[in-house]
């Protein structure tokens, strides 16, 4: 078995505070003073951009490659705009990181996935991040940066949310109250509320009654959907799809940023020069129903979605796969790798080890007992050690290998499916109908992958 390892320098979490080191000041200070006067008056917000906002913009801009468009350089600002937000909420979210083995990353890449219904998929985090060997996704993709992981940004999922059962009357009720003793305390809040809509919580008694009226809609469907969950389900699905509707209730959404390194190279702090030539590839797939499949999370953004090759919302591509991809030139493996990833995940026999990305440490809280293990943990932790889930490294898998001068058999792709399970075949779990070799001779080669358990 392969011991894995992970270098947190190399990662991108932390490899992107080294390429920002010497940007982020600055950023940080525009960002803010970009945002401070949001609430104010139109020509109170005119003279603080002329005065302090546009500046900063007129220095940025100096900085790029002559004859760059303004446009084409606000990119890079907003990409780091973007970063910042990813990263903040992964942080909040308990970093959590995974690291596939490639030999597993080599049977996904063999599975085909589009025709997979994503009924039984949920992202193990509200965001996280996939950590990759460099260069062995789509290794040719830029001459000078190889993509080394991706953020996966995934919307709670609408049955998750309808199984939830709403709070009780009294609760709301006193929630309530003392949202308005709140408010009555700060004059300076409430006004500012009111900037946005004025006629709030000027009567309170329709204010609480709203929250009342609200809570048991909430609680008629959460009642509904425990009797008939696929009829609600898709009864939202309709409503969302209506072209007037106000209805946003999508089944799910993911989105997916990737993250690239330059080749051979170190980390090092970078100049908006150097940043301007680092590619972007972000993706996002919209599902409005449990019956959806992967193809048809792709057919959604190609109609109606926003635009991925930019992060402006002021451009529009009427029915183009820009709106799912920023590049459909590489849509197909994108979304096989994407859902291969997050169908492995959920996958009920799959090979997943939680360990310290130092094999070291891992080894030494490992024979660590009692009391002495929270010690051993503690310290690993105040030596930079994190927690990382590990893929696929107790399965191993060989590539067909020639004999003879020719290859012996040939591979044939797997897929995934829902088998039914349980009392009266109603509940279903996701398979994986693995990539097989056929036409092999079985004394020369097996190539069917196994998961081993180490506890037995």
């Amino acid at each position: 078995m392969i011991i894995p390892a992970a270098n947190l320098s190399l990662l991108h979490p932390w490899r992107h505070e080294i390429e920002l080191r010497r940007l982020r000041p600055r950023l940080e200070s525009y960002w803010t003073a970009a945002d401070s006067k949001r609430n104010d008056s139109d020509e109170e917000r005119e003279r603080h951009y002329q005065q302090v906002v546009k500046p900063m913009e007129d220095a940025f801009l100096a900085e790029f490659p002559a004859g760059v468009a303004e446009n084409t350089a606000w990119e890079v600002i907003l990409r780091e705009s973007n970063w910042r937000y990813l990263l903040d909420r992964w942080r909040k979210n308990g970093q959590p990181i995974f690291d596939f083995a490639p030999d597993l990353l080599a049977m996904l890449a063999d599975t085909d996935v589009d025709g997979m219904p994503v009924q039984n998929l949920r992202a193990p985090y509200n965001i996280f991040y996939i950590a990759l060997p460099p260069g062995h996704f789509l290794p040719d993709y830029h001459p000078e940066w190889v993509i080394d992981g991706l953020y996966i940004e995934a919307e709670t999922c609408l049955a998750d949310t309808l199984q939830q059962a709403p709070r009780a009357p009294h609760e709301i009720i006193a929630e309530a109250n003392e949202h308005r003793r709140l408010l009555e305390s700060r004059p300076d809040v409430l006004e500012m509320m009111r900037k946005h809509d004025p006629d709030y919580l000027k009567d309170f008694a329709t204010y609480l009654a709203d929250r009342l009226r609200e809570n048991a809609a909430a609680q008629q469907i959460y009642e509904r959907y425990l009797a008939d969950p696929d009829t609600v389900m898709d009864e939202l699905a309709v409503k969302t799809d209506e072209p007037n509707s106000r209805e946003w209730h999508p089944y799910w959404m993911v989105c997916v940023d990737f993250t690239f390194r330059r080749r051979d190279h170190a980390p090092a702090p970078l100049s908006l020069a150097e940043l301007f030539h680092q590619p972007t590839l972000r993706a996002n797939y919209d599902f409005l129903s449990h019956r959806d499949t992967v193809a048809d999370g792709i057919e959604r953004n190609r109609l109606r979605g926003l635009p991925m090759e930019t992060f402006r919302e002021d451009v529009e591509h009427p029915n183009d796969l820009r709106n799912a991809i920023s590049d459909p030139s590489v849509i197909n493996e994108v979304t096989r790798l994407v859902f291969n990833l997050l169908c492995y995940l959920n996958y009920p026999e799959r090979d997943q080890e939680r360990r310290l990305n130092d094999p070291r440490a891992q080894d030494r809280l490992a024979k660590a007992k009692g009391k002495a293990r929270k010690v051993a943990e503690a310290r690993a932790h105040q030596d930079g050690c994190r927690w990382i889930e590990f893929c696929g490294y107790r399965t191993p898998f060989e590539r067909p290998r020639a004999h003879g001068g020719a290859v012996s058999g040939h591979w044939r792709r797997g897929h995934w499916r829902n088998q039914r399970f349980g009392k009266a075949l109603s509940e279903t779990k996701l398979m994986w109908i693995r990539p097989t070799m056929v036409g092999a001779e079985k004394d020369f080669f097996d190539g069917r992958p196994a998961v081993y358990d180490p506890s037995r």
